[in-house]
């Protein structure tokens, strides 16, 4: 088994042997092993693990089994402790959200601080076909059968080229003891019930899902050269928008596919209604977490999701008469005349609303606001930051 991982490391150019490498371990079976494994390569590990207080006093034990264990084999050992309930109230998410969140953010954050050149984490072959069973009963395209890739960024998984049962075989023939986490066994957790589900699968079905995250994994580098390309022709950005034209998206056969693609990145994984909104009238707006995407007249505006301006912008009043021969300065985006005797005893500043109208100097009646944006062929978005004086 150490040379079926050694092989996979150097294969998949996961780590060198000249910079330390920052091992998660939960105290499992499987940090366990990848822990020990990394160690008889020769690999210069340090660990961090988390203590999440999910579990009462079996929290409080894998925490010292892990001490233990590091004191044993004298690794560096970096330990944090996280009000993970409390956390994910607040924040408005599931405690199992929030305890992933906190995990790899502060991996992150000890990677950086230790200058080690990755986090190497124990997802093995097993954990590569839940994944992927959890993305089929979800609904997924190629990007959910691909699974986990052997590396993430600076997350690594040198465990993706072996099973569950190899792990336990080594440990126990290496006579090497770990701790079990009681919650694996309650199946009211979705991923609980899909690994119950797997136990019925032989070892080559587990292999057979394995590879098959593989191969797409190979066709989604191939899509994601397709979709930068076709990025560069249609997407353009400005300041915090990006735009995409949708005649030139929809000139594509795979239209919605590659929407889908495009939008991805930006938290929405359902594109149907925004696809059937293209041939629409402009001004539907969709939402994910973080970003909402505006249907305007010849493109999709994706902006970040953030309150509305609350601070007017500044603004000075000068008031004096004009001498006979004087003529009025021109007005410009900065600076705008108004006639005294109109404007009443105070003035305000504010954005503008539906039904608010003007009377353009040197004309007679009054325009509506939209109507005068719209001239101004403004987005909507644009729209949405103008403010009027009044």
């Amino acid at each position: 088994m150490i040379n079926r991982v050694r092989q996979y490391i150097e294969k998949n150019h996961l780590l060198v042997k000249n910079l330390p490498v920052l091992t998660a371990v939960s105290g499992g079976a499987d940090p366990v092993a990848l822990l020990d494994i990394l160690l008889r390569l020769g690999y210069q590990c340090m660990v961090a693990h988390c203590n999440f207080h999910l579990r009462g006093a079996e929290s409080d034990r894998d925490e010292q089994f892990v001490r233990n264990l590091c004191k044993s084999r004298n690794i560096p050992l970096y330990v944090n402790h996280f009000s993970t309930e409390q956390i994910a109230k607040e924040h408005g998410i599931s405690v199992e959200m929030a305890a992933r969140d906190l995990r790899y953010a502060w991996f992150e954050e000890c990677r950086k601080m230790f200058h080690c050149q990755a986090i190497a984490v124990a997802h093995h072959q097993n954990d590569q076909a839940e994944t992927i069973l959890l993305n089929i009963k979800r609904g997924t395209g190629i990007r959910g059968l691909a699974g986990m890739a052997p590396r993430n960024g600076l997350i690594v998984r040198p465990l993706l080229c072996v099973q569950r049962q190899d792990i336990l075989a080594y440990l126990s023939l290496q006579k090497q003891s770990y701790v079990e986490d009681s919650t694996n066994a309650d199946t009211r957790f979705r991923r609980n019930a899909i690994r119950k589900q797997l136990e019925q699968y032989s070892p080559s079905d587990i292999r057979h899902f394995a590879h098959t995250g593989e191969c797409m994994q190979g066709y989604m580098l191939l899509i994601e050269d397709v979709i930068k390309n076709v990025q560069e022709k249609i997407v353009t950005k400005e300041s915090n928008e990006t735009k995409i034209h949708i005649p030139s998206l929809l000139r594509y056969p795979y239209a919605r596919t590659l929407l889908f693609e495009l939008l991805h990145p930006y938290g929405f994984t359902d594109v149907e209604q925004i696809f059937s909104s293209l041939g629409k009238n402009s001004g539907k707006r969709f939402f994910s977490g973080q970003f909402s995407v505006l249907k305007d007249r010849n493109c999709l505006v994706i902006t970040p999701i953030h309150e509305k301006q609350t601070v007017t912008p500044a603004v000075s009043c000068i008031v004096r008469s004009l001498s006979p021969n004087e003529s009025l300065p021109k007005a410009d985006d900065k600076r705008c005349f108004l006639d005294k005797r109109i404007a009443g005893k105070s003035l305000t500043v504010r954005r503008w609303k539906e039904g608010d109208s003007f009377c353009p100097l040197g004309m007679y009646g009054r325009k509506k606001i939209s109507d005068f944006l719209t001239d101004l062929k403004l987005s909507l978005n644009e729209k949405d930051n103008v403010f009027v004086l009044c």
